[in-house]
């Protein structure tokens, strides 16, 4: 079974200005019981695929990480981005870390009836590396059940500052 870590790592720095980067999300089925690791790839190039993330934050830059759900692993299903009624702040994730919402907020966007866009943005508030666990979680919203991806690790280091 292929996992996160055995997947090259999604790393990139963020500009003071922010950065935006276009993803997409491919759900599978489980199988023998076992976590599934759902790939994440370059929206620009499906050739280049992720396991786990890190983001080197200049002071003040924020992230948005714009993730497109593909279905075509799961033929058949009718998945969405799970939204949370209350808070939307963590659509479509689950926190496995403490203070997660602190630095990441995940929202559920819809595109021709269904929530199969997700929208995070990633702000290192408090200029300190933190690692951070999290599943990604989609819905059949017919039956209710609900798909959960292992977990691909995402880390936030700030850079250091710039000499003047």
């Amino acid at each position: 079974m292929s996992t996160c870590a055995d997947l090259p790592v999604l790393e990139c720095e963020v500009p003071e200005e922010g950065l935006k980067l276009d993803l997409v999300l491919r759900p599978r089925e489980q199988k023998d019981g076992e976590p599934q690791y759902w790939p994440l790839f370059n929206a620009d190039n499906p050739e280049e695929h992720f396991g786990n993330m890190l983001f080197k934050t200049h002071k003040g830059g924020v992230l948005t990480l714009r993730i497109t759900l593909d279905l075509s692993e799961v033929p058949g299903r009718e998945l969405e981005f799970v939204r949370y009624k209350q808070d939307h702040k963590l659509d479509g994730i689950i926190a496995l870390t403490p203070d997660f919402r602190h630095q990441f907020r995940a929202r559920a966007r819809e595109v021709d009836g269904d929530y199969t866009k997700l929208i995070i943005k990633i702000r290192d508030k408090d200029r300190i590396p933190d690692r951070f666990n999290f599943l990604w979680m989609c819905v059949d919203p017919a039956t209710g059940m609900h798909f959960v991806s292992g977990d691909p690790k995402a880390g936030v280091d700030p850079a250091p500052p710039a000499e003047n």
